[in-house]
């Protein structure tokens, strides 16, 4: 097994959902000419990797069909395993045995540095009508803390938090089921003649099990008050402005993830998906996890929040129609996505953040850089789940069991359970 090198010299293989899903398996020889001659390149030291490329293509298209979410997660697996094999083991996937992905996860776990970045970078850039890859992508990337980012370039240094870097227990999990189904799948095509991953997986010292300390993101009150207060007193009948304080009340309202107001290949929300029933009660369908279709309660109190956005948007929009798109750009057409939401939803935790510092919430206004957009989520389900139902909360989160619900939102207050620990007796 090779050792890895202080340099990272291999390539992204495989590009975003969108563009892989509309590549033949030509283009991505012939449009990714860098992907091409790294494999190339790998097939002369480890004989049998394009077969290891072509059968991994064929299980991520076979997968991209259920999700972008679910390509996503399973794409960043398998490439880490191929680039692992061929890089370091010297191995095709199918010539492992069992000490080698004992060692592929215990890699993974804790990757060198080389293999780390410190911000999150795009696979591949469009130049000269190909897609070559850039330098600054690696397989992992640091988690750095907001405030710890903004910090350090405020100070004019770049963060780099690569150091001890290592995967979650949460990220393990994924890569070790990612990593299955892979095999799995091959298996199934008659290219590898097991998959060891379950046994192995039994005795990962990297799943843990147990209760440990649990306690969901969320903002409190005071945060909530001065972000939906900003977004209010910025809400001047622009577009940008009317746009932001919509999603911010929709996404803590509604108890929304922020994939659930973007525009999606398979799904674009629109205005017509806000609807009535017989008895005059809102509500708002939404595609969610899973590619699941469920319909969510709108409260009387988020209304007025609706009526000024569609106000503003019929204002500006001569064509305006229940068709719209839900959340527009303000320049262009169509949707938005993800990560233009979630830019949104920073500029009113900003603006929340200075309007705190300024009113002497320092430590809050501190706690709030930390927050991002899916904390909204949290914060208005943690608010609502002492009055509603269990049952409705569930149904409007789009969690498939109460237990899932009952489990994130209604936990023992940990300072409440240390003050009754502390009456025990010996």
């Amino acid at each position: 097994m090779a050792t890895p090198t202080s340099r990272f010299t291999a390539v992204p293989l495989f590009d975003a959902h969108q563009r892989f899903t509309r590549a033949t398996p030509g283009d991505l020889l012939r449009d990714y000419p860098d992907t091409a001659a790294f494999v190339s390149q790998q097939q002369q030291t480890v004989a049998g990797c394009g077969q290891d490329f072509h059968y991994a293509c064929a299980f991520l298209r076979s997968y991209s069909r259920k999700s972008e979410a679910t390509y996503r997660g399973y794409r960043n697996e398998v490439e880490r395993l191929l680039l692992w094999c061929w890089s370091v083991a010297g191995k095709t996937v199918i010539e492992l045995k069992r000490p080698d992905l004992e060692g592929f996860f215990d890699f993974i776990h804790a990757p060198p540095n080389s293999w780390v970045a410190t911000a999150v970078a795009d696979r591949f850039l469009l130049r000269g009508g190909c897609y070559r890859h850039n330098p600054a992508w690696r397989p992992f990337v640091a988690q750095v803390s907001k405030a710890d980012r903004r910090a350090m370039l405020e100070n004019g240094q770049q963060p780099d938090h690569r150091g001890g870097h290592t995967l979650s227990h949460e990220a393990m999990k994924l890569c070790y089921s990612a990593v299955s189904a892979f095999y799995d799948y091959l298996v199934d095509e008659g290219y590898a003649f097991g998959n060891p991953i379950p046994a192995i997986r039994k005795q990962s010292p990297y799943l843990l099990k147990g209760n440990t300390r649990k306690g969901i993101k969320r903002l409190s009150d005071l945060q909530w008050e001065f972000v939906l207060n900003c977004a209010e007193q910025a809400a001047d009948g622009s577009a940008k402005s009317e746009r932001a304080l919509f999603v911010v009340a929709l996404l803590k309202t509604l108890y929304l993830r922020v994939s659930e107001l973007s525009e999606r290949s398979q799904w674009s929300p629109v205005w017509r998906h806000f609807w009535h029933d017989t008895e005059g009660n809102q509500w708002l369908q939404v595609l969610g996890k899973g590619n699941k279709i469920r319909d969510v309660s709108v409260p009387g109190a988020l209304l007025p929040y609706i009526d000024r956005y569609r106000a503003m948007r019929r204002a500006v929009e001569p064509s305006f129609s229940d068709a719209s798109v839900l959340v527009s750009k303000t320049r262009g057409s169509g949707g938005l996505t993800t990560r233009q939401l979630r830019r949104i939803v920073q500029q009113v935790f900003d603006n929340a953040y200075t309007a705190m510092c300024a009113e002497g919430f320092e430590q809050s206004a501190s706690e709030l850089r930390e927050a991002s957009t899916h904390w909204l989520r949290h914060t208005g389900a943690s608010i609502d789940i002492a009055t509603r139902p269990l049952k409705h909360m569930a149904d409007d989160l789009g969690h498939a069991s109460m237990g899932t619900t009952d489990q994130v939102y209604i936990q023992s207050d940990m300072k409440e359970r240390a003050q009754s620990g502390k009456k025990r007796r010996v």
